[in-house]
């Protein structure tokens, strides 16, 4: 009577060549005969099913007796990184396993094949191969460009000032050269009035936020406040660099605002009111 030893393939991770590979189906039927026994054929070994990290196990896989047995399974799984790793890391990572897998009893039919993996590697590290030498290149030629372009502005700066010493400060010779002229400061004589001043309520009890378009030329800004009287009662709120003020008045008074500019020619003429109760 025949001995036939049933075992479970590995779990998918566990055989990262695919399972198939350490449990072929044997080519001869080897049995165990005990003397006087009738032969009976074996029961073909089952194909398994599945792949690496498809999530469930392989089919059941009966193995003759004198097959050897799968490995021991331990729960191990593959590990690779792939995305992790740079061209320059991947290419001899994929060349060690190649290397590692040729000759390998563990995985006799790899997926997919050694000679389609190989091919499909090969491919792959000619053209990045490529990619590195371009990029390689490509930087090269970005530092070279930045030195001589840093080289080349120092000779301009030299160049612009024998052109300001020859000219003697005179515009159209100057022009003649090719290079600009700078214009002649405007001297600031004015300064206008702050516009459009408007106040909005915070949310918050008596809380304002007064803000104005900025001025050309202007350093700061004086915000004055009066109750909403005739005559008005001016009184400073902020003298300030910014175009926005937060105050917190009175609850239940209306009140006046304006705004004025302060600059080197001077103040400002001050803007127009703006009314708002504090709530």
């Amino acid at each position: 009577m025949k001995t036939t030893v049933s075992a479970a393939a590995p779990d998918d991770g566990a055989n990262p060549g695919g399972g198939a590979a350490s449990a072929s189906q044997p080519t001869d039927q080897r049995t165990a005969r005990s003397p006087g026994a009738m032969t009976h054929p074996t029961t073909p070994a089952s194909v398994p099913t599945g792949r690496y990290n498809q999530g469930h196990r392989y089919g059941t896989i009966r193995y003759a007796v004198g097959d050897p047995l799968p490995p021991v399974n331990e729960g191990a799984k593959v590990k690779m990184g792939l995305s992790e790793k740079t061209t320059n890391q991947l290419i001899p990572y994929i060349q060690n396993h190649i290397e590692m897998m040729t000759g390998n009893l563990n995985f006799v039919t790899p997926q997919p094949p050694a000679v389609d993996f190989l091919a499909q590697f090969n491919a792959y590290q000619v053209v990045a191969l490529a990619a590195i030498n371009a990029e390689s290149a490509w930087k090269d030629a970005v530092a070279q460009r930045d030195q001589l372009r840093a080289d080349i502005t120092a000779a301009m700066n030299v160049r612009g000032a024998y052109v300001q010493e020859a000219s003697n400060g005179n515009r159209q010779v100057i022009l003649s050269s090719g290079l600009g002229v700078k214009n002649t400061p405007t001297p600031v004589t004015s300064i206008a009035a702050p516009t459009n001043l408007r106040v909005d309520l915070n949310g918050e009890a008596g809380m304002m936020k007064i803000r104005w378009n900025s001025v050309t030329a202007a350093k700061t800004y004086v915000l004055q406040c009066s109750p909403d009287v005739t005559p008005r009662v001016w009184e400073q709120l902020e003298s300030t660099t910014k175009t926005l003020v937060t105050k917190t008045l009175e609850v239940g008074v209306t009140y006046a605002f304006r705004v004025a500019a302060n600059g080197t020619p001077g103040q400002s003429n001050w803007s127009a009111e703006t009314i708002r109760g504090a709530a």
